[in-house]
C-alpha cells in the first residue's frame, strides 16, 4: 500500500522545525510586505552627507558673493533641477537676502563692505540729514528703504543724528550741500548711490571747463565721497582715475591765493583809516587793537573772534590774556592760545609780545587800552561795550571799509592777510624759514605760499 502523501502545510511545519532545530533559534517568519519593503530599501542609492554639506557650503558663498537678486536667482535656477535635494535641504534665507540687492554684502581685503543702494527718490531726504540741523522726527534715514541694515547710521535717534551733523563745522556742511547741488545740477537726470564713477570723471572734467581752481574741485568731488562713506558705502572718489584726473587739474589750473599780505605799511594805513570809516570811538581802539594782535601774533582772525555765538567758547578768553610789568605801562604781554587750527595734543600754546614804547602802533599798549576800556570780567576777550562777543562778520566788513578808504582793493585783502603779512614781514626782517614757521605755528613748509616778496630793498 502506498505511503500517504503529507499535505503542504504539514510540510512547511516539518520544514521549519528542522531548521530550528539545526540552528537552535527559531527563524522569525517574513511577510509578503516586509520583504518588499527590503528590497526597496537596498535598491535606494547611499548619500555621502560630507559631499553634501560641501556642496551646501558652495551654494551659500555664491548666493553671499553676488551683488543682485538676478545674480542670486540665476544661480538657483543652474543648480535646481540637477540638485533639488541639495537646494531643499539648503539653510533658509530671508527673503530680503534673495529679493533686496541692498541685503548682500562683499569683502575686500577682510571687511564687509555694505553694497547697499539709495535710490534717487530718497537722495534729497539723506543729504538733508547729513548736512542739515533739525530735530525733527526720531530717526534719520527712514525715506531710504532699501539701506542695508548693518550700515552705521540706520534708525540713528535725533540726538546722534545732531551729534553726526555737528562733524562738520556750519561752513562745511554749507559747502558740501552747495557741492552736491552743483553735481546734480550738471547730472540733471535723478541719480542713485554709489555714484557710477563714469559720472564722477566727467564732473570734474565740467568743472575743468567751468575754470574752477583745483582745490575747489578737490573740495566738491570731496563732499561727494563723505556721503558715501558715511552709509558704508565704497567710495567711488578714491579711485586711481579720479585720483589722476585731480592731479591732472591741480598741474593744469594751479591753486592760487588771491589774498595779499597785510604789510607792515599797510597796517599802519588801515589803523588810521579806522578814524574816518568807524563812527565809535571805543569801536576804533577794539578793531586797532585786535589788527595789532592778529598781524603781530601771526593769529588767524577765527582764533581771535567767532563766527558764530556757539564758537565763542572757542576764542580767545578774557583770562587769556595776561599783562607784566607796570600796571599803567606793561612791558609784555602773555596771549595763552587754546584753540588753534594746527592744534595736535590738546595743549595750550604761550605767545609772548614785547612792547615797544616809542611807537604808537605798539600791540601791547593798544591791547591794554583796550582792556581799560572795555573792563569785562568773562567770556570772550573782544566784546562790545554791551558785553555782546565781536562777530567775525563785523571785522571783516569793517576791515574792508577801511581798506577801500586807504586806496587799496577790498577783494584781494582779507583776514588772513594780516598772517599773511606778518610771514613776509618776518621773511624781510631776515628771520630764517624755521623761525617763522615756529612763528606761525606751521606744521608743514604750507608757510612758502604765506612769504610773498618780490625784491628786498637794500
Amino acid at each position: 500500500m502506498p505511503p500517504k502523501q503529507r499535505s503542504k502545510k504539514g510540510e512547511l511545519a516539518a520544514d521549519e522545525q528542522s531548521s530550528s532545530s539545526s540552528t537552535g533559534r527559531k527563524r522569525k517568519r517574513v511577510t509578503p510586505t516586509q520583504q518588499t519593503e527590503t528590497v526597496m530599501q537596498s535598491a535606494l542609492p547611499t548619500i555621502d552627507y560630507t559631499l553634501l554639506a560641501k556642496h551646501i557650503l558652495t551654494e551659500q558663498q555664491k548666493l553671499t558673493s553676488s551683488e543682485g537678486n538676478g545674480l542670486a536667482e540665476a544661480t538657483a535656477s543652474q543648480h535646481g533641477e540637477a540638485s533639488p535635494s541639495v537646494i531643499q535641504n539648503k539653510e533658509p534665507q530671508s527673503s530680503s537676502e534673495l529679493v533686496n540687492p541692498a541685503a548682500t554684502t562683499s569683502v575686500t581685503n577682510g571687511t564687509p563692505q555694505a553694497s547697499a543702494m539709495v535710490p534717487a527718490s530718497a537722495l534729497g531726504a539723506l543729504l538733508d540729514n547729513v548736512f542739515t540741523e533739525s530735530t525733527a522726527g526720531s530717526t534719520i534715514l527712514r525715506t531710504t528703504g532699501n539701506c542695508h541694515s548693518g550700515t552705521p547710521i540706520t534708525d540713528l535717534t535725533s540726538s546722534t543724528r545732531s551729534v553726526l551733523v555737528a562733524a562738520l563745522s556750519p561752513p562745511a556742511r554749507y559747502a558740501y550741500r552747495h557741492s552736491w547741488q552743483l553735481f546734480l545740477n550738471y547730472r540733471k537726470d535723478p541719480v542713485s548711490l554709489p555714484l557710477p564713477i563714469t559720472d564722477i570723471c566727467n564732473f570734474i572734467g565740467f568743472l575743468f571747463e567751468k575754470q574752477y581752481s583745483s582745490s575747489s574741485t578737490a573740495s566738491h568731488i570731496s563732499a561727494l565721497g563723505y556721503v558715501h562713506k558715511i552709509i558704508n558705502l565704497p567710495d567711488p572718489t578714491q579711485t586711481f582715475i579720479v585720483r589722476k584726473l585731480l592731479k591732472g587739474c591741480h598741474k593744469l589750473l594751479p591753486t592760487q591765493d588771491a589774498r595779499l599780505p597785510i604789510t607792515k605799511n599797510i597796517m599802519h594805513k588801515i589803523l588810521a583809516a579806522l578814524v574816518f570809516t568807524v563812527p565809535q570811538a571805543l569801536n576804533q581802539v577794539l578793531l586797532q587793537a585786535l589788527f595789532l594782535l592778529c598781524f603781530n601774533a601771526f593769529l588767524r582772525l577765527g582764533e581771535v573772534i567767532s563766527k558764530t555765538l556757539a564758537d565763542k567758547d572757542k576764542v580767545l578768553q578774557i583770562q587769556d590774556i595776561i599783562f607784566s610789568g607796570e600796571k599803567c605801562s606793561p612791558s609784555a604781554v602773555q596771549i595763552v592760545l587754546r584753540h588753534h587750527k594746527s592744534q595736535q595734543k590738546n595743549e595750550p600754546i604761550i605767545i609772548s609780545i614785547q612792547a615797544n614804547p616809542s611807537s604808537q602802533f605798539c600791540p601791547v599798549h593798544n591791547l591794554y587800552k583796550y582792556k581799560s576800556l572795555f573792563p569785562h570780567v568773562s567770556g570772550p576777550f573782544f566784546q562790545f561795550v554791551n558785553g555782546t562777543p565781536v562777530t567775525y562778520s563785523y571785522v571783516s566788513s569793517e576791515l574792508s571799509k577801511a581798506i577801500a578808504f586807504a586806496g587799496l582793493d577790498p577783494k584781494r585783502y582779507k583776514g588772513h592777510s594780516f598772517r599773511i603779512g606778518a610771514a613776509t614781514h618776518a621773511a624781510q626782517l631776515g628771520y630764517s624759514e624755521t623761525f617763522i614757521q615756529h612763528l606761525g605755528r606751521w606744521n608743514s613748509n604750507v608757510l612758502h605760499r604765506y612769504i610773498r616778496i618780490k625784491s628786498f630793498q637794500l
